[in-house]
């Protein structure tokens, strides 16, 4: 019994195959299959006659059937670990821009599953049937966006790139990835030059960039004299809510507070209001993605931005680099970021 979504030819109750294509534009069902999977490697006037062929009949190639059948699919994998942080899906529409600039094209999927029930998977837990799902298509290449080290083994095989985000070192993978040292100077040089010297960080909690931020901020202070003051909290609004509460009611209380990332230093500007705080004249907040919801007229946070942009087009050229020399080393690209600076961390209102 033919099968209608198979590229072998059925009956004429069947949709067009890779064979009918081949015979009405007179050429071999090999080319009509190259034309598809890798149409670089076919001439101008035989690859449009092919294509133009395949519109007139209706023919479009079985997507599943072809990666099945072949080496690896053709196309990217793009993994974005973490929905609910808004850099994450920048950086993946960068990354399919630049893919497409090059005429390849990436298949997005998520592999978080929301749990709030747990304090240890306050991100929610990753599905690992979604990374056997990607493993089992075989994409040509896979890039991360996000922290997924937990699952990283299950990636070996796949020539892998992890966005904004520091896998393993062990691993063998490359990343592309914001300075974090670079940004946390810009913040506490700012800081410093609007006076402040009991500058807190609220984070350190979720991932190695949490930590190498913490890291860098604990460096910074030491290098400028100052006293490094470490409340640990995740990514969240409430985790950034709960480390500036505990923050604000210590006995000397910090003047700025940097976040790890904005929507912590959401909860930061939110718990400072519910103090009685006000922001910027008594309490500077900075956070780190610079997102947009930051550059809201209500919210106005100063942040670190980390060039998403830059950083999904990168990811994709390391791919194609990658594809080009798979034996080369793993490389780690460092972006240098940027701080935008609003109404959290200055006061736009006339005076000294």
């Amino acid at each position: 019994m033919g099968n209608a979504n198979s590229d072998e030819p059925g009956n004429s109750r069947s949709r067009p195959t890779i064979r009918d294509v081949a015979t009405a534009a007179g050429v071999s069902k090999s080319l009509v299959s190259l034309a598809f999977k890798e149409p670089q490697r076919v001439g101008e006037r035989r690859r449009e006659l092919i294509l133009r062929t395949a519109r007139s009949l209706g023919y479009q190639p079985n997507f599943l059937a072809r990666s099945l059948a072949t080496d690896g699919s053709p196309f990217v994998g793009i993994l974005v670990v973490n929905l609910h942080n808004p850099i994450f899906a920048e950086i993946a529409d960068a990354v399919r821009s630049e893919l497409d600039a090059h005429g390849e094209y990436g298949l997005i999927t998520s592999a978080t599953i929301p749990n709030g029930q747990s304090a240890s998977e306050s991100y929610g837990r990753i599905d690992s049937r979604i990374i056997a799902m990607l493993q089992d298509l075989r994409p040509k290449a896979l890039i991360v966006v996000g922290t997924v080290i937990e699952h990283e083994a299950l990636f070996t095989g796949i020539p892998t790139v992890y966005a904004s985000a520091a896998p393993n070192p062990a691993s063998g993978f490359s990343s592309v990835r914001m300075d974090d040292v670079k940004g946390i100077d810009l913040v506490i040089d700012h800081l410093q030059e609007l006076g402040h010297d009991r500058i807190a960080f609220a984070g350190g909690q979720g991932s190695a960039v949490a930590k190498s931020r913490e890291t860098a901020y604990v460096e910074a202070m030491h290098s400028r004299g100052l006293v490094p003051i470490v409340q640990s909290a995740g990514f969240s609004e409430q985790e950034g809510y709960s480390a500036a509460s505990k923050l604000l009611r210590s006995d000397v209380p910090p003047t700025a507070i940097v976040s790890v990332n904005d929507i912590s230093a959401f909860g930061v500007l939110s718990a400072a209001d519910d103090a009685g705080v006000r922001v910027p004249e008594e309490l500077a907040v900075v956070g780190f993605d610079n997102i947009s919801l930051s550059d809201l007229e209500r919210i106005s946070l100063t942040s670190v931005d980390p060039q998403n942009q830059v950083i999904g087009r990168l990811s994709a050229q390391v791919v194609f680099d990658m594809l080009a020399d798979p034996d080369g080393p793993a490389r780690e690209d460092l972006i240098s970021p940027s701080l935008v600076v609003r109404r959290s961390t200055r006061s736009t209102s006339p005076g000294p």
